[in-house]
């Protein structure tokens, strides 16, 4: 044997020698890869086909974000192939155009990967589908969020009030209001390096760096879901429960500094951007408030009270087969020598290896393999579903309106933020574990017999 390895004097082709790799990975996978160069239309079939294996109560959500994804992609792509056209750069156009679909199906390619190692057993990624689902992260927890901060409307008013607010619209501004516009209609003229900032405005002249807050939130009702989340943060075992980190401490003016360096105060600008900055870095560390009924959902599924239809996964359908030379197919036929002699062995067998076995679907059944064996059905048990729901619930809360009396008398609504809470209860005592304290009292001394 040559201890030297000897080049091959025409290697082949790179098309051909992966079409071997396609194939020794197709012959021991246990799903359904995805062919290459990957299509649109395939990589949407296999979203599709993965989400049908999670629960009921998570494949409402799933099914409907891939389809929408799906079709804002499309639509993008159509629209940008009719601006094509008249493109004045056309191959600049055209590179960015095809930057952006492999992009979108790289995207793809990874969710794919993703969902289906979530179903093959990856707790992990599972517990980040669940947390999708029911808005702790993504796009339904900012929806649910800016929908959460957003100033509630004034309540109705009578014709009086209706009339004076009106009255007071239509009168002239007043004399700072004429001269503030003044004021940024010359600065807007002047360039930035000439322009006479005032220390004591806490908001500057012209753009705003950041969102007005002050007006657009209601910070009173923030600041009460701060400091009851901090609450449920420090009464929950679990610290995995949380898919961020932890709240800071309740204080808007933390990040403000005493003075600059010079030694001057603060400027009342940079104090208002300050605390602006405080509100957004807590705010996105919060969980949003859902409705009382799916509140009372994730509670039957966290308790184990919800129908088996709504939380048990589905087991996976096997891939299909050809029927009539499955019978006749050989041992020695169905290993693929090609793909051992064209690409290093490292490359082969690397998609098989316990730490990618999930990901890629394929399992190494030799004699010294490592691979987590196989479960029927799904991967999971009832109680592991049981405790991620848990988790999920725990970090859930509602808000209910109750009626408060001040100390005036003065009854009031007041707003009540109730969490999921597992109380860890002691179970009930046995016949067999009662009769080893029947003779002791509650501090384990011996009662004296009578």
């Amino acid at each position: 044997m040559p201890t030297v390895r000897i080049p091959l004097s025409k290697p082949p082709p790179r098309q051909l020698a992966y079409r071997h790799l396609e194939a020794a990975a197709s012959s021991t996978s246990s799903r359904i890869l995805l062919s290459k160069p990957i299509r649109p239309l395939h990589a949407y079939r296999h979203l599709l086909r993965a989400a049908t294996y999670f629960p009921v109560v998570c494949r409402t959500f799933l099914e409907d974000r891939i389809r929408s994804r799906f079709l804002r992609e499309r639509t993008r792509a159509a629209e940008s192939e009719t601006k094509l056209k008249y493109a004045s750069d056309r191959k600049a156009a055209l590179e960015e155009e095809n930057f952006r679909r492999l992009k979108a199906l790289e995207e793809a390619r990874r969710h794919v990967a993703g969902l289906n190692a979530a179903l093959a057993g990856d707790t992990t990624r599972l517990r980040r589908v669940f947390r999708h689902c029911f808005g702790k992260l993504g796009k339904r927890r900012r929806e649910m969020m800016a929908a959460f901060v957003k100033t509630e409307p004034d309540p109705p008013v009578d014709t009086r009030e209706l009339q004076e607010r009106m009255d007071e619209v239509e009168k002239a501004p007043p004399a700072d209001d004429k001269a503030r516009k003044r004021m940024e209609k010359k600065m807007r003229k002047t360039p930035p390096n000439r322009r006479a900032f005032t220390r004591d405005d806490p908001a500057p002249w012209i753009t705003q760096k950041l969102s007005p807050i002050e007006s657009n939130w209601d910070l009173q009702k923030v600041g009460e879901l701060i400091r009851s989340q901090k609450s449920q943060e420090a009464s929950v075992a679990i610290g995995s429960s949380w898919p961020r980190s932890d709240l800071p401490t309740f204080q808007p003016t933390a990040l403000v500094p005493k003075e600059d360096q010079w030694g001057r105060p603060t400027a009342a600008r940079r104090i208002t951007k300050k605390v602006r900055l405080w509100w957004k870095l807590a705010t996105d560390k919060l969980m949003p408030p859902v409705d009382k009924s799916e509140w009372a959902l994730l509670q039957s599924l966290a308790t184990g009270s919800a129908p088996e239809a709504l939380w048990k996964m589905p087991p996976r359908r096997p891939v299909a087969q050809p029927v009539e030379n499955a019978a006749s197919r050989k041992e020695d036929e169905s290993f693929n020598w090609a793909a051992y002699a064209t690409i290093p062995i490292r490359d082969v067998e690397r998609p098989r290896a316990r730490a990618l076995a999930r990901l890629t679907g394929q399992t190494d059944e030799g004699p010294h393999s490592q691979a987590t064996k196989v479960r029927l059905g799904s991967p999971y048990s009832n109680r592991q579903l049981r405790r991620e729901f848990t988790k999920i619930w725990e970090t859930t809360a509602y808000v209910e309106q109750v009626e408060s009396t001040g100390k005036d008398g003065k009854v009031r609504p007041k707003r009540n933020i109730v969490w999921g809470s597992t109380a860890a209860g002691l179970p009930t005592a046995s016949g067999a574990q009662q009769a080893i304290f029947a003779d002791v009292n509650s501090k384990g001394q011996p009662v004296p017999s009578r």
